[in-house]
């Protein structure tokens, strides 16, 4: 298994290149915006889910292909992916092994639902940088936005991140996902528990990809506007920019010959999934391609199907 994908653009760190720790779309919530799908696998059960020793010769060997010029320089090497890598247990491990590894911060995408457990906390304070995400405050609006294990309160959820700041002297930047008529009325409250982590940032996101559920997104106006709630705040949401032209003629190609799912696309194309959806808000947002939603699955075709 390939645990590396990218490096990938992003706005808020440049390029980086992606650690995948988890079997895909395992994870703590089933959130309505999820751009890779559906939650199969909701669990609050830590594993060691793959082997460290294979991430982590996937690290050196490709810091040694940067280093000879055969592999593309990155920012940050960043533990995201297919799940909620806070689902591994073993975290230590793989951070410590890649700070060895790479000269590059190592940063933790995570939806920071489990840094309510004393272990989850001390496993991640060596990484650089820490973005976990906060999109309600009240247990109702959770549930409709995050769709949680229903083991999760957000009150611990919370309660997690207020500690994790408390011993964590990293960097840690806090992203709020907002969506219209779902959670956008809930965003004085979420300002408050955002107050009270006491995050380096406060960032501010909307739905601009393709999503689970065929929910909105804010409009840029309405996310400038939140920035008088949320007091410091900024907007990181990251209207489609163009990519590769070539990759982008695949797509449409391919999709003009049948709907496919986000997981075909990957395997058609040989792209990590986070990678594919690069493109795929690019062409939607362009009208070249659409999406097609048959029995609860999510397909992208050709418009002149």
């Amino acid at each position: 298994m390939n645990h590396l994908f990218g490096p990938v653009p992003s706005r808020r760190l440049g390029l980086s290149l992606g650690v995948d720790l988890l079997p895909f779309k395992t994870c703590t919530l089933d959130c309505v915006y999820c751009q890779l799908g559906p939650t199969t696998c909701l669990t609050l059960d830590r594993e060691r889910r793959v082997s460290p020793a294979d991430v982590l010769e996937q690290i050196r060997s490709r810091a040694e292909a940067v280093g000879e010029g055969r592999e593309e320089e990155f920012d940050y090497l960043t533990l995201a992916g297919s799940g909620e890598p806070l689902l591994h247990r073993g975290l230590d491990e793989i951070i410590r092994g890649a700070k060895e590894a790479v000269d590059k911060p190592i940063a933790l995408l995570t939806n920071g639902t489990l840094f309510f457990r004393d272990d989850v906390r001390r496993e991640v304070l060596e990484a650089d940088l820490i973005i976990p995400s906060l999109d309600a405050a009240t247990t109702a609006t959770f549930e409709r936005v995050n769709r949680p294990h229903p083991d999760l309160s957000i009150e611990e959820v919370i309660g997690g991140l207020v500690r994790l700041r408390e011993e964590y002297s990293g960097e840690i930047w806090l992203e709020v996902m907002l969506v219209k008529g779902i959670n956008d009325s809930e965003a004085p409250l979420i300002a408050e528990a955002a107050e009270r982590i006491g995050a380096d940032r406060v960032q501010l996101n909307t739905v601009v990809r393709p999503p689970a559920e065929p929910v909105q997104p804010l409009s840029p106006e309405e996310m400038e506007a939140m920035l008088e709630i949320f007091s410091g705040a900024e907007v990181i949401a990251d209207w489609p920019r163009e990519g590769s032209k070539g990759t982008g003629a695949l797509i449409v190609d391919l999709l003009a010959r049948r709907p496919c799912t986000l997981e075909e696309l990957a395997a058609l194309t040989a792209l990590h999934r986070n990678e594919i959806l690069k493109y795929l808000e690019v062409l939607e947002t362009a009208g070249k391609i659409s999406r097609l939603r048959h029995r609860g699955v999510l397909y992208f075709q050709a418009p002149d199907r």
